[in-house]
């Protein structure tokens, strides 16, 4: 008896899983993904945007669901490894990753806005799935990166801990020596970072072993020429910031330096930069300032590394005398390294200038309180000690046996609880199957209808909101000023609505073809000129709105200035080749603006002053941006809305701001 109706116990749970999941994981599966023939040669020779352009064409074609998860997944991989993780962001959020698909999960997981406590989360959870499915490396990869993030915040003692789980783990066959590589780099990098004396030495030779074990695996033919030269760039810079950063021995850094290959390696701005600063540390002030030149011709990597590259750039162009601040020194991204933070702060705290050395003093003080007080009180004031560095290790291997022992009484007491209540179990599961396929169709229409929703709050063509999505949200932005204003907190919201100058004469010249991509362009350049909490929406036509708070009137302007520079500062590269100088008109009110009345007006009435201000701008010979910073009666406000600023009597105490003004 006990044993039919755990049987049946067991089936009726796992027919209910197993619903579930293929309703809302697993729509598509592995095997149709794995039918699907390859893309064709040709497109791993596009450029960036022929490769969206071709993928969006195939996926506007009738295809199969699965090519159409395929297609979309593949844009989404285009998309951020080209810097457009808002894109990422916004094809993840529609079409999801299967549970299956953990690589494409991490990706969208890296794309999200996410918190430190809930991208830990999120690594730790892709951790367990990959290693319920097998997928061992996967594993070892996603540690490894955990571990990175860990030690960023100045987790070191879980940052240990988790490179101690992925080596452990790497001892598997399944998992490849690049992977291995990587993770004995990063546990190198720690030692070095966090270690006393002994054990940043520990980590240089840690280094060291690592780049004679990779050039044997490339000369054994067991790793590719491309892959070993890839590791071995990265050891020779590693190697090349460990002595920059953290020995101070420039002459060894620029020796491990001069080794990495700057033509192919990932990390060419970066060698070039630390390259200067060990120069210019070591009074070579030419070679600092050929290094320097260099640099300044390279992309930045990504907006982390870009701000902390430009400020150590601008800490060698104070000692080469060619400027007297660095603003960029002040204005680190959250995500960067707390070792290159600290780097930077103390430097600034050894510089001769006074306001400048005070403000490096400050910070690091502040990088004190918020960072390391904490960690600091957590080791007891010995945690990159040797010794703490040995007990930590020991310390993580007894839990480790205790969490296991501790695992197995919980087994012991599972079964014993399950035995007792096996008939309970089946009733209820007889139950739950009755209740799981009634919910499964609600879900299916919920998921359906939220589907739906996100697809129609969006514009097909250049992948930004619509005007929907604008309505949906506007109010809340006004109703938060008027509390802040009751409150006399003085906040403030710009509404800035702009378009391209001549966009029928484009059309008409080139082909709608042509006007769709420069559409696209003209949304890519706005969306990155932008910040995060700003937001930005297609209009209509060539038209394009934007709702952004702001701290006063420079703030207010500023934006205008980096949405017309966006667009105009170079000519549109088209994917035919074609290059278009492209300008644009901007109109932007503040609100509020009314100098007589404190309540915000409706929305409709800001979107029509806006409107005002852009035809203003064109009427005085376009491309420029036109801000209405204040209007002193409702009278001329009315005036205004309906005639115009033209029949103004010296705009009757309206303030414009525009950028002929600059």
């Amino acid at each position: 008896m006990k044993l039919t109706i755990q049987l049946l116990l067991t089936l009726v749970i796992s027919l209910a899983l197993t619903t579930v999941v293929i309703a809302e994981d697993d729509a598509i599966s592995i095997e149709e993904l794995e039918k699907l023939p390859p893309f064709p040669p040709k497109f791993d020779t596009l450029s960036y945007l022929e490769r969206v352009n071709w993928l969006n064409e195939r996926i506007n074609e009738d295809i199969s669901d699965a090519e159409e998860y395929r297609l979309q997944r593949e844009l989404a991989y285009q998309y951020y490894f080209n810097g457009e993780s808002k894109l990422t962001n916004a094809i993840c959020g529609v079409h999801s990753p299967q549970s299956f698909d953990l690589y494409y999960r991490h990706l969208c997981v890296s794309a999200d806005d996410l918190n430190y406590e809930q991208r830990v989360e999120a690594y730790l959870t892709l951790h367990e799935n990959a290693m319920e499915q097998g997928a061992v490396q996967f594993a070892v990869e996603i540690l490894s990166e955990l571990g990175w993030l860990q030690s960023s915040k100045g987790n070191i003692r879980q940052a240990f801990q988790t490179f101690e789980r992925a080596l452990e783990l790497g001892e598997d066959q399944r998992v490849t020596w690049p992977v291995l590589n990587m993770v004995m780099q990063n546990t190198a990098t720690l030692y070095v970072m966090y270690g006393d004396a002994e054990y940043r030495q520990k980590g240089l030779k840690l280094y060291k072993e690592v780049l004679e074990r990779t050039k044997e695996l490339r000369d054994d033919n067991q790793l590719s020429p491309e892959q070993a030269q890839y590791a071995i760039d990265l050891i020779h810079f590693n190697l090349g910031v460990a002595n920059t950063l953290h020995e101070r021995d420039y002459e060894t850094a620029l020796d491990w330096f001069g080794k990495v290959n700057l033509q192919q390696a990932e990390q060419a701005k970066s060698t070039l930069v630390f390259s200067a600063l060990a120069a210019v540390e070591l009074g070579k002030l030419e070679l600092a300032e050929n290094y320097l030149d260099q640099s300044s011709q390279l992309a930045d990597p990504n907006p982390v590394v870009g701000r902390y590259l430009a400020c150590y750039q601008q800490l060698v162009s104070l000692q080469l005398n060619n400027q007297d601040d660095i603003p960029a020194c002040l204005n680190l991204h959250p995500d960067t390294q707390l070792e290159v933070k600290l780097d930077v702060y103390k430097r600034m705290s050894e510089l001769e200038q006074a306001d400048l050395r005070a403000k490096g003093q400050e910070y690091f003080y502040e990088l004190y309180k918020s960072t390391l007080q904490n960690q600091l009180k957590q080791s007891n004031s010995a945690m990159a000690s040797s010794a703490e560095l040995s007990r930590l290790q020991l310390e993580s291997k007894l839990q480790k046996e205790l969490l296991e022992k501790e695992e197995l009484l919980k087994d012991a007491e599972r079964e014993r609880r399950e035995t007792q209540s096996n008939l309970m179990y089946a009733i209820i599961a007889i139950f739950i199957l009755v209740v799981v396929f009634g919910l499964l169709q609600i879900r299916q229409k919920l998921r359906q209808a939220k589907r739906f929703k996100a697809l129609s709050q969006r514009d097909s063509l250049t992948g930004l909101h619509n005007r929907l999505y604008f309505e949906g949200r506007i109010q809340r932005e006004l109703d938060a000023v008027n509390l802040a204003n009751r409150e006399e907190d003085n906040k403030l919201l710009a509404v800035y609505l702009f378009d391209i100058d001549y966009f029928k004469k484009l059309n008409d010249s080139y082909g709608h073809d042509i006007g769709d991509e420069v559409l696209k362009e003209f949304a890519r350049r706005v969306t990155y000129a932008l910040r995060e909490q700003d937001m930005l929406v297609r209009w209509g036509g060539e038209e394009f709105l934007v709702v952004a708070k702001v701290n006063d009137e420079d703030d207010f302007h500023n934006i205008a200035q980096r949405i017309h520079k966006a667009v105009t500062q170079k000519p549109f590269i088209l994917p035919n080749g074609l290059e278009l100088p492209v300008t644009c008109t901007v109109g932007g009110v503040i609100c509020p603006y009314l100098t007589d009345i404190d309540q915000v007006p409706h929305w409709r009435t800001l979107v029509q002053l806006a409107d005002t201000a852009m035809y203003y701008g064109k009427s005085q010979g376009r491309n420029r941006w036109v801000c209405i910073n204040e209007i002193p009666t409702k009278e001329v406000e009315e005036k205004v809305l309906n005639e115009g600023f033209k029949s103004l009597d010296k705009h009757q105490g309206v303030k414009l701001k525009t950028s002929n003004d600059q």
